[in-house]
């Protein structure tokens, strides 16, 4: 197939693949004809159907749920940066997949919602595939971050290269949970968990490092699986690695070169060796201390900038101004075009830290699912988010307010016998969609039908996008 579509990637791999380069691209039903049957958001991957193409006519494709034609000009063999912020309900979840398809997963939430996202994604149902993230990472221990987790590092068809935390893990001892306290600092921090360490841990942390065992003990299989399968991956060359990250660390392996168009840096937590032990800030109680010491990104793509937050608070808020200052001539580092507000839209925020991250686009996790025991998003942090954008528009996007619920009908009810009330089931998860070429970047969720037979099909979709 000659390569004549815009863009300077041909993968030898699947030389028949292409993807969308406009923020909303049309699929036609014909060759020719102005009906459609589906728009495609910027950088859905296409595989194209024809055996000869030309800039003067539609494309032939396949793409995830149905096939249709595409304008030539609405494709390109470049890949786009792709964030998924996944919508596990009260918790975070977000999955990256790079340019270069190379993977990274930031928290799992509490329920198998990222783990059934990942393996319908994938494809993993069926028996050829499997998949290799280079990074894992908790940003700290809570469950609504890391429970989630536990069925992905064990999960057979999965190779996890790299697992990162924040080194605080829960223990059951209330004294030394997460850690020994001494003037203001929390120490005890840990790299890899061993058999001492885990007689101490609550039981979610029992099952994190045993899970972070077996998916050191998956890689190497599932690596050759996928050799067997004619996919390219590698491996770190000292294999697994398990370690505490801190803003000491720098950038997040292998997007640790600046000078290359993507990086991830590591800005929090910033450790301080005192009397020869490495502690953090201490914040008044275990659960603000976890919280606070979270891990948080830099994610830099060309000219664009994201900023990944964790569970952070006002406290910890503030002590990164210190660090991470604005000035006149310098903007911080901190200042991002789009910022994933920290703990679910939480009201323990700083306004100072939002006066200099400057936020154009926010993106909130959350979903309580019982009574509304957390009430995020709250209304403070909702009117204040974006109030210092840039922009003249911001946007503000939450996977709670973009997932859509339907009543089940009363034949659908007496599976359940139930006689009073109504019962609903999620029609469309809250998925925000983060897409970017370094130049241009775009964030959008769905609304409308879904397709019949794939959850991830967005062949009836209709779109949200910001700008």
């Amino acid at each position: 197939m000659p390569d004549v579509l815009p863009g300077t990637h041909l993968d030898p791999m699947f030389p028949d693949y292409a993807y969308t380069s406009k923020a909303l691209v049309k699929v036609y039903k014909g060759r020719s004809g102005s009906k459609g049957s589906a728009n495609l958001f910027l950088g859905e991957w296409t595989k194209i159907l024809d055996k000869e193409i030309s800039s003067s006519q539609r494309i032939h494709v396949r793409y995830r749920g149905g096939k249709g034609y595409i304008e030539f000009a609405d494709l390109s063999r470049d890949r786009q940066l792709e964030i998924f912020f996944i919508d596990v309900s009260q918790g975070d979840s977000i999955l990256i997949q790079t340019p270069n398809d190379r993977r990274i997963l930031i928290d799992g939430g509490e329920t198998e919602d990222a783990h059934d996202f990942i393996r319908n994604k994938y494809h993993l149902d069926k028996s050829e595939n499997y998949i290799d993230f280079d990074a894992v990472v908790a940003t700290h221990s809570d469950a609504d971050h890391t429970k989630g987790l536990l069925s992905i590092l064990s999960d057979s068809k999965i190779a996890v290269k790299r697992f990162f935390h924040n080194g605080l893990f829960r223990r059951t001892d209330k004294a030394q949970d997460p850690g020994h306290v001494k003037d203001n600092r929390i120490f005890g921090l840990i790299d890899r968990p061993g058999t001492a360490d885990k007689a101490n841990f609550t039981p979610l942390m029992k099952k994190l490092a045993d899970a972070i065992d077996k998916a050191e003990k998956n890689l190497p299989v599932v690596i050759k699986k996928m050799k067997d399968n004619n996919r390219r991956v590698d491996i770190p060359e000292n294999g697994f690695i398990c370690k505490r990250f801190d803003a000491a660390d720098g950038f997040l392996p292998p997007f640790d070169d600046p000078a290359k168009q993507l990086s991830i840096e590591i800005l929090w937590p910033k450790a301080v060796k005192i009397d020869g032990k490495l502690s953090y800030p201490w914040y008044g109680d275990a659960g603000k201390t976890v919280n606070g010491n979270s891990i948080a990104f830099i994610i830099k793509l060309g000219s664009q900038k994201i900023l990944l937050s964790g569970d952070l608070n006002e406290a910890a808020m503030d002590d990164m101004l210190r660090v991470y200052p604005s000035g006149i001539v310098k903007p911080s580092l901190l200042e991002s075009r789009v910022y994933k507000a920290a703990h679910h839209g939480s009201q323990d925020f700083s306004v100072p830290f939002l006066q200099v991250v400057k936020p154009d686009a926010a993106v909130i996790s959350s979903g309580d699912d019982r009574s509304d025991i957390h009430g995020h998003p709250r209304a403070v942090l909702l009117g204040t988010i974006t109030r210092y954008s840039r922009c003249e528009k911001p946007a503000v996007f939450s996977t709670e307010l973009a997932a859509c619920f339907t009543r089940l009908s009363k034949k659908e009810l007496t599976q359940f016998k139930l006689e009073k009330g109504q019962l609903y089931e999620r029609h469309i998860q809250g998925i925000i969609h983060l897409r970017s070429d370094g130049n241009q970047l775009y964030l959008g969720s769905v609304h409308g039908l879904k397709s019949p037979k794939d959850p991830l099909a967005n062949i009836m979709w209709k779109w949200d996008v910001w700008p």
